[in-house]
């Protein structure tokens, strides 16, 4: 099978490129498309007018100096793969994409784009839980990449029947172990981040900076994502790729509005 990966962490994550050496050892033809540096939080970003740095690493490992978005773009559209990929991997993350996290996660939207071009995208994330948040932590990588590629193909039929656009991507999420207790598929949870801003004046330059609280509040049904990787389980959830929406409540309102 072509695979493309891609990732939010950068071409040098650890967890792209385990991933990466697991899926090669299947006997997949693997290529890379991944930022140049890391763009961690980039959501669906998107650089217009602008001409981005793009280099080659490596034999098949192409670093691009925007966001996760631009690199699916980029090796989609591009022509500078030998074919189109039959599936996009974004991942593996380097911390959980849990509930609220997929609104704002680079890895996420790589793979939603993916999707929107009609190709199966599939995120994945390692969590490590009862830690404070930071970039000291270490990361296992090795089973949830043995898992992805032992059930590549049901992770693809996850997306749903292939079209020009995808109905769903796919939102993997693991704890940071040597192995797991199960499997299940689950509902986003509901994330409180503690966001507070400072504004600060350094040598007459006024700064804004929004910083995350040091502990993260999650809500759930019990059921939901991270619920689950909280039990050392896999979570999947297949996640709409194109908005949703529902009108329904607000049609008595219709008729209201001023012209």
């Amino acid at each position: 099978m072509n695979i493309l990966l891609t990732n939010d962490d950068g071409f040098e994550a650890e967890g792209l490129n385990c991933l990466r050496e697991v899926l090669t050892s299947y006997s997949h033809n693997v290529w890379v498309v991944a930022p140049l540096k890391n763009k961690s939080g980039a959501s669906s970003s998107i650089t217009m007018y602008t001409k981005l740095v793009f280099e080659k690493k490596e034999e098949n490992v192409f670093a691009l100096d925007g966001t996760p978005v631009d690199c699916v773009i980029a090796a989609i559209k591009g022509d500078f793969l030998p074919c189109k990929p039959d599936v996009v991997f974004s991942g593996i993350n380097r911390d959980g994409n849990l509930g609220t996290d997929i609104v704002y996660s680079g890895t996420c939207a790589a793979s939603r784009q993916a999707s929107l071009y009609g190709i199966p995208g599939i995120a994945l994330s390692s969590e490590s839980k009862g830690e404070s948040r930071g970039r000291e932590k270490v990361f296992k990588y090795k089973a949830l990449s043995e898992f992805a590629a032992e059930n590549l193909e049901l992770l693809i039929e996850l997306c749903g029947e292939k079209k020009s656009v995808m109905p769903f991507y796919v939102n993997v999420n693991a704890p940071s172990e040597d192995s797991f207790s199960g499997v299940k598929f689950t509902s986003p949870c509901t994330r409180m981040y503690g966001d507070k801003v400072e504004i600060t004046k350094e040598n007459g330059v006024t700064y804004s900076n929004c910083m995350g609280g040091t502990e993260i509040l999650s809500l759930g049904d019990g059921n939901d994502d991270n619920a689950v990787v909280s039990k050392k389980m896999i979570s999947i959830t297949a996640l709409k790729t194109e908005p949703a929406w529902d009108n329904s409540s607000f049609l008595d309102k219709q008729g209201l509005f001023k012209l």
